[in-house]
């Protein structure tokens, strides 16, 4: 990356820093996570248990929130400013730009995921702030793939009031409606989907995939067995390969289409 894409990593990082509903959000997140903690620490030990879970939960909900605004405005915002043909103009490609936005972007929801279970680290005890640990690397996972949904989302609309809508819907649909759609699908079907047809189904959600890593790692392999997935979660290899498809195909796509977009 050149002089001009490092200089445009910084810029996004310090605009998105400075982005009240990205603060709002973060510290909401940082309040809840440290409530939990708190929480765990004071319940009796079986009680504790549960706080592992809680916070899945709530990261879960929030931080592809987080996430969706701090991408939403990434191209469409430019090109609504009448600035994007003159980022375009200067020596950087196209891609390059896309590529600074998303790691500029990134960078400000690490530091948003930090601070959330950082404070709850703060409060907890050594057995909740392990879990804090385990949690945070998925949950960074859970942001970017989200993050690089949004920047897809910013690069094919036309308005920053229609990224914002899309982004709420992408929100609702797969953090809320999707499972609720693939509990409906069994019902329609009577049970006739095999487990592996709905292993796959909930596995290909970022959401739904950070879920079950998550409940395998906190509650064990059985967990799953008790809801019902008699398959469980994919191979190593596997769950790899589908957290850097989420990662890195939207924000291809979006470099593609930044590329042979005529907007200048």
């Amino acid at each position: 990356m050149g002089r001009v894409g490092r200089a445009l990593v910084w810029h996004e990082l310090l605009e998105r820093t400075r982005d009240r509903w990205v603060l709002v959000i973060s510290v909401l997140f940082a309040l809840l996570a440290s409530g939990v903690g708190l929480y765990g620490r004071s319940a009796e030990a079986e009680v504790a248990k549960l706080t592992g879970p809680s916070l899945v939960t709530l990261a879960s909900l929030l931080v592809p929130l987080v996430a969706l605004v701090l991408s939403h405005d990434a191209i469409v915002g430019e090109r609504e400013r009448n600035t994007l043909g003159l980022l375009l103009s200067l020596p950087v490609g196209r891609f390059e730009v896309v590529a600074a936005k998303l790691l500029g972007r990134s960078l400000a929801l690490c530091a948003a995921v930090a601070l959330g279970l950082g404070a709850a680290m703060l409060v907890s005890d050594p057995a909740g702030v392990r879990t804090l640990l385990a949690l945070m690397g998925p949950t960074l996972l859970l942001g970017l793939a989200f993050l690089s949904i949004g920047l897809l989302i910013s690069t094919v609309t036309r308005r920053q009031v229609s990224a914002a809508s899309i982004v709420v819907v992408v929100w609702f649909s797969l953090v809320f409606f999707y499972d609720l759609g693939v509990l409906g699908l069994l019902v329609i079907t009577d049970g006739g989907l095999s487990q592996s047809a709905v292993s796959a189904l909930v596995v290909g959600n970022p959401a739904g995939l950070y879920r079950v890593q998550m409940m395998h790692t906190f509650a064990g392999p059985e967990v799953l067995k008790d809801l019902g997935l008699s398959t469980g979660l994919p191979g190593r290899a596997t769950t790899w390969l589908l957290w850097g498809s989420w990662l890195l195909v939207p924000a291809v796509i979006s470099g593609a289409l930044l590329s042979r977009s005529k907007v200048a």
